[in-house]
């Protein structure tokens, strides 16, 4: 009680501790157009909506990157008294359930293309790669991280008309999409894909790269209301809450606003930022840093 009376400041992770860990993709940006997914929670129910409903089978690119999402994917999706749970990570589980929406049944797909290689996620790739062999033989990976990370592994990006190069310009393009996500408090993934030759060396060098992009898949987990709550007794007494996330910047101060630990004037710090900082600038400007994004452990 006596160390709990003299704390200041209290540092938080964000996903599952002030949020509620029930993630749900809202949006999905590929072919070049954004399209929305309704339902909520982790029941298999809802649609693909453009400009009117979208049926996935329709699209290639929307199809590939919903494949993607569940086969570079360790979540299970089970019923069990008349409700879903998932099973493993819920950014995962997000993205099971979005694939499941779609009529893609998550143990059948597996199946179908089951696993044979993995360079898994860490917090410091911000990426997880899993090679896996098709129904007619072929040798196929999928990469799902930070929209970011992945993009800079792309060459190539698949839109409507097919395969392309994935020039600046459709670089930028996707870089504002994922922006506008972020803004809106959605947690945002890039998901990828690659055919491999035959003989191929399966370490990260080789085939973490000469990607295709198919897309983003932008996510919502709210914040929990007690985290609100508690924000809100912390700072009644002096304490100070500071964020610390993996997120994107944006999606990061979007939920600090709303759970209230960030406020105009505050500063925001990514682990890039923090990385090239010298300690003596980081002491002058600490104290008025609310939110720390894209960071990893070593930071």
């Amino acid at each position: 009680m006596e160390t709990l009376g003299c704390t200041t400041v209290i540092c938080s992770d964000k996903t599952g501790t002030l949020t509620k860990g029930e993630m749900t993709v809202r949006q999905i940006f590929t072919g070049g157009r954004l399209i929305e997914v309704t339902g909520a929670g982790y029941t298999p129910q809802g649609e693909f909506r453009g400009s009117g409903v979208i049926n996935p089978a329709d699209s290639q690119p929307l199809q590939l990157l919903l494949q993607g999402g569940l086969l570079c994917n360790d979540a299970i999706l089970e019923e069990k008294e008349g409700k879903w749970l998932i099973k493993g990570d819920p950014t995962e589980g997000a993205l099971v359930v979005a694939a499941a929406k779609a009529g893609l049944h998550p143990r059948e797909t597996r199946l179908e293309n089951p696993r044979i290689e993995e360079i898994p996620f860490s917090s410091d790739r911000k990426r997880m790669t899993t090679i896996h062999e098709t129904e007619d033989g072929k040798r196929v990976t999928f990469m799902k991280g930070a929209a970011e990370l992945v993009l800079e592994r792309c060459s190539r990006i698949l839109d409507a008309e097919g395969t392309k190069a994935l020039t600046n310009e459709e670089r930028a393009k996707v870089l504002k999409v994922n922006e506008g996500m972020a803004q809106s408090a959605l947690r945002v993934l890039g998901v990828a894909y690659r055919e491999l030759p035959e003989g191929f060396a399966y370490v990260e060098e080789t085939v973490e790269t000469n990607l295709v992009f198919l897309g983003l898949t932008g996510m919502i987990d709210p914040p929990r209301e007690e985290a609100i709550e508690a924000t809100k007794m912390c700072k009644q007494v002096g304490i100070k809450p500071i964020m610390i996330t993996g997120d994107h910047k944006l999606t990061a101060v979007a939920i600090a606003k709303e759970i209230g630990i960030y406020q105009e004037g505050d500063m925001v710090l990514t682990g890039a930022e923090l990385e090239e900082m010298p300690d003596r600038e980081f002491e002058k400007i600490v104290a008025k840093v609310t939110v720390y994004a894209r960071v990893s452990p070593l930071d």
